[in-house]
């Protein structure tokens, strides 16, 4: 029963996800992520992880919207 419950829970999901949504979705959570390394005093994960956070935005066309600023 439950798998069942999960499958159907799935497909409602793919049929509601759309491109867009799902590049607002990346956006917040590259949002997030991005906004927890400038907030650490570390240096080296500035370097490290922030590259990637930028490569991800332009691999998949996901430009910042700045939606963690609208809090």
């Amino acid at each position: 029963m439950k798998n069942k419950l999960f499958g159907m829970l799935i497909n409602i999901l793919l049929s509601v996800l759309t491109p867009e949504l799902m590049k607002d979705f990346a956006d917040m959570a590259l949002d997030f992520v991005e906004e927890r390394v400038l907030g650490t005093k570390s240096k080296v994960d500035d370097a490290l992880v922030l590259p990637v956070c930028a490569m991800i935005r332009k691999t998949f066309d996901i430009p910042d919207r700045g939606f963690l600023d609208n809090r």
